[in-house]
């Protein structure tokens, strides 16, 4: 029995790393898979078989054979219709929701403002799913990410302590499973977009890096800003999240504030303060982590995308200031492509990342198509 467990566990593992080397993969070949994960031919064509009979990955020809002529080789990719990733982000007053391929494309998206809470979070929740379902009778759904704001733990998808949402200590994930038997994660919104980037960019020498994610809530007309702000930070060490011993990291608070003033991130008055003010601060603040951390790349998402040309200086400056070594600060500084749907992305990215290497979606593979 046990030699049989071993035996089941191992196929599952090989099957999860030969899924994840083709998705990298622009095209690979049997033997490339072979030599690259150092697992036997023999067996790299059993799981090959099965996926291909399940159609989730597909067989190309290359068209050329090469300079030594005879045969042309078959290389192996993921069959990116084979079904979708729907990736959700829920905060207080409004939802946004994007169903991508496994080509990370966005094939549907949708938003909508509403208050939401604990009372609620499970209607909206389903009524999204819904949504994604009704959107193509062939949609395939295989699993969702939820990406959501406070202190989140994503190992066993609780709510620690959302101040948006006035949620404490709250099981969403067990709630949520009860409503679709595909696999829900939960992450904090920040760490979310970290993960779309490892997910997505994968060309990319992304080893240390922030995301900083800004949301304005209807607060800013007219070049004024309120406290209606989101400011959340991911952190990623060598291609890994960085949650903190109580997954509070990147909750960001301003060293500006006073003890007093508990609902505010930043030190910024409504009445005198202009969005020059508060990039500044702000500024400041990732200036300060990125060089004391040795970060070599900045990503920035949500709201502060549709002010760029104004923000980018600002934090340049703020970078290149805070640096006083003779060594060049090697810092780049990006912008999600995404918008306002990068959480909502990056939990999808999330979910993707997990597809390929939760051994019990893997093992399910063996048995059928996973569908709602």
């Amino acid at each position: 029995m046990k030699k049989e467990m071993a035996g089941k566990n191992t196929k599952v593992t090989n099957t999860s790393n030969i899924l994840k080397t083709i998705w990298l993969s622009k095209g690979i070949s049997r033997t490339d898979i072979s030599k690259k994960l150092r697992i036997d031919k023999s067996t790299v064509t059993v799981i090959v078989t099965s996926l291909l009979r399940k159609k989730i990955v597909f067989e190309e020809q290359i068209l050329d054979a090469g300079p030594k002529g005879g045969r042309k080789p078959v290389i192996l990719k993921i069959n990116n219709s084979f079904g979708f990733i729907a990736g959700i982000e829920i905060h207080a007053d409004f939802y946004r929701a994007v169903l991508i391929n496994f080509d990370g494309k966005i094939v549907y998206s949708f938003h909508n403002k509403k208050v939401i809470n604990i009372t609620n979070i499970s209607y909206i929740f389903e009524h999204i799913i819904s949504r994604f379902i009704n959107y193509d009778a062939n949609t395939v759904l295989l699993g969702v990410g939820l990406s959501l704001s406070g202190v989140i733990n994503s190992t066993t998808g609780e709510i620690i302590q959302s101040l948006p949402l006035d949620i404490y200590n709250f099981d969403i994930q067990k709630e949520l499973q009860k409503h679709v038997s595909i696999p829900v994660y939960i992450e904090n919104d920040a760490n979310a977009c970290c993960l779309g980037e490892l997910v997505f960019n994968k060309n990319e020498n992304l080893e240390n890096f922030l995301f900083l994610l800004v949301e304005f809530y209807d607060s800013l007309s007219a070049g004024k800003v309120n406290n209606d702000i989101g400011v959340g930070i991911g952190f990623v060490f060598n291609r890994k999240i960085h949650h903190g011993q109580n997954h509070s990291a990147g909750e960001f608070r301003s060293i500006r504030l006073n003890r007093e003033n508990k609902h505010s991130q930043l030190a910024i008055e409504p009445k005198d303060s202009d969005f020059i003010n508060f990039a500044e601060e702000l500024s400041e603040h990732i200036a300060f982590l990125a060089n004391t951390l040795n970060l070599n790349h900045i990503f920035i998402g949500g709201d502060l995308e549709n002010y760029k040309e104004i923000f980018t200086p600002l934090l340049q400056n703020a970078v290149s200031r805070n640096w006083v070594y003779k060594i060049e600060n090697e810092c780049h500084i990006h912008y999600s492509s995404f918008g306002k749907f990068a959480a909502a992305y990056g939990a999808a990215g999330m979910m993707m990342n997990n597809l390929f290497t939760s051994k019990e979606y893997i093992q399910n593979l063996y048995f059928e198509k996973i569908s709602v």
